[in-house]
Order: C-alpha cells, then sequence, then structure tokens
C-alpha cells in the first residue's frame, strides 16, 4: 500500500497546487466504483447518471446511489453551465486529482492527518488496487475466450515485478523518476481540466482508455533483525544476485 505522500488518485493530470483531499473525500472515493465513475468523470469533464451508465454498462439507479455518496463526501459537484435545463442534474469533479496528504503535512493547530485519515487513505487505496485487478480479470478471461489472438487485436496488458533491496532514499529516488515519466504521459490526448479532447490530437486518433496503477511497498524491519537495530546487513556468501527469485 501506498503511503499517504505517495498516492495520488485521481483522473485528471496537471500541477499539484490544489488542497490535499480530505478525510470525507476519501471515505466517499474507497469504492471500486466509485474510483471508476470518478474516472470516467474526469475523463468526459461533465457527465449525466446516464452517460456514466452507459459508459460502465451498469444500472442507472446504481450509479446514482454512489453519485450521491460521492456529492455528499465533496469530490463532485453540481456541474449547472452544463445543463439542458434545471431538471438535467450533470457533475463535474471538485477538483483534478486527490493526493493524499502527508502526515506532516499536520500541525497542531490544523491536525488534517489523523487516525481516521490514515484508515480512510488506506481504504482508498485498495479500492483502486481493487479496480486494477477487476481490469486485469477481465482482459484475461478475454484473452482466454479468444486464444489465439493477433496483437492488433489484444489489448495492451502488462505487469513488471522484482523484489529490490534499496534504501529508502534510492526507493524514492525510483518512486519520483517512475511519477516524473507518467506525468509527462498523463497530459498527452487532454484539456488543462483533465477532460479527454476530441480525436485525440497527440496520437493522430489511435488512442485507447489505459489503466495503470504504479507501487512501491517496503517491508518493515522485522524485530531482532540488524535491519531494525539501525545495523548494516551482512553480506552471505551463499547469495548471490543470480540466486535471488
Amino acid at each position: 500500500m501506498p503511503s499517504p505522500d505517495d498516492s495520488t488518485l485521481g483522473a485528471a493530470p496537471g500541477e499539484q497546487t490544489h488542497s490535499y483531499a480530505t478525510r470525507d473525500q476519501l471515505r466517499a472515493m474507497a469504492h471500486p466504483l466509485r474510483m471508476r465513475l470518478i474516472e470516467r468523470i474526469g475523463r468526459r469533464g461533465t457527465a449525466r447518471a446516464a452517460d456514466l451508465a452507459a459508459d460502465l454498462d451498469i444500472p442507472a439507479n446504481s450509479v446514482s446511489y454512489h453519485l450521491r455518496t460521492l456529492a455528499r463526501g465533496g469530490v463532485i459537484v453540481d456541474a449547472p453551465e452544463a445543463a439542458r435545463d434545471k431538471r438535467d442534474r450533470v457533475w463535474k469533479l471538485t477538483q483534478i486529482n486527490f493526493q493524499h496528504a502527508p502526515a506532516e503535512s499536520s500541525t497542531a493547530a490544523d491536525p488534517l492527518v489523523d487516525h481516521d485519515y490514515v484508515e480512510a487513505s488506506g481504504a482508498t487505496t485498495m479500492a483502486a488496487l481493487d479496480t486494477v485487478r477487476s481490469a486485469w480479470v477481465a482482459e484475461i478471461a478475454q484473452r482466454t475466450a479468444h486464444f489465439p489472438e493477433t496483437e492488433e487485436d489484444r489489448a495492451f496488458a502488462g505487469m513488471l515485478s522484482a523484489p529490490l533491496r534499496l534504501s529508502r532514499t534510492q526507493t524514492r529516488e525510483l518512486f519520483a523518476a517512475v511519477e516524473e515519466k507518467i506525468q509527462e504521459y498523463l497530459v498527452l490526448n487532454r484539456d488543462e481540466s483533465g477532460a479527454d479532447l476530441p480525436g485525440d490530437p497527440d496520437t493522430d486518433g489511435d488512442a485507447q482508455d489505459v489503466r495503470m496503477l504504479f507501487t512501491m511497498v517496503g517491508e518493515r524491519p522485522r524485530a531482532n533483525t540488524p535491519e531494525a537495530a539501525g545495523e548494516a546487513r551482512p553480506h552471505s556468501s551463499a547469495e548471490s544476485p543470480s540466486s535471488r527469485a
């Protein structure tokens, strides 16, 4: 699970100049379907319940329930400027992304991050993981059902997994390097608000939706180990990089 200062969950690019996500926002977002709704609203710029139900192929009444939850949590608000009339309810995101606040952002006078905030952050992170897992389950099912397929017929899907041995500084450097590259690609085919641009001008019109989740998790030192005591790890001649999984 990424720590609060690492986790940026939202549907739009841009400089992170907004305020951090609130506890109520994180609590409202902590559901896989609501994560998908946030993504779709961000991609559309504004959206109606019927639009989202069609996008996700789910009942409109279910969409309406989850939209109300997101609205109560301050994740979305009405967008009357996009409505056809007073009866037409249209939604938009309240901010372009929802970065989790680091613990050091709190002060005695303004304790933004407390136990409840950390709990809500964790629940939202698990919802994001579930969303990507569901995408993988669906893609694996499609590949099995339609095997064999040409590369052009199947969706791109890739995963990297590696056990690393890094210092805390090296871990943060790697995370920052990947985050910088993601930000570079995040702005493609989108306007300043994060909505998809018609015609996908940055990719000659052949873009597709891609769901991505990058995560790094460091193991906490176990008790009675050199790491836990702050000591250097002794070298073992029986262990070499080539022998590791």
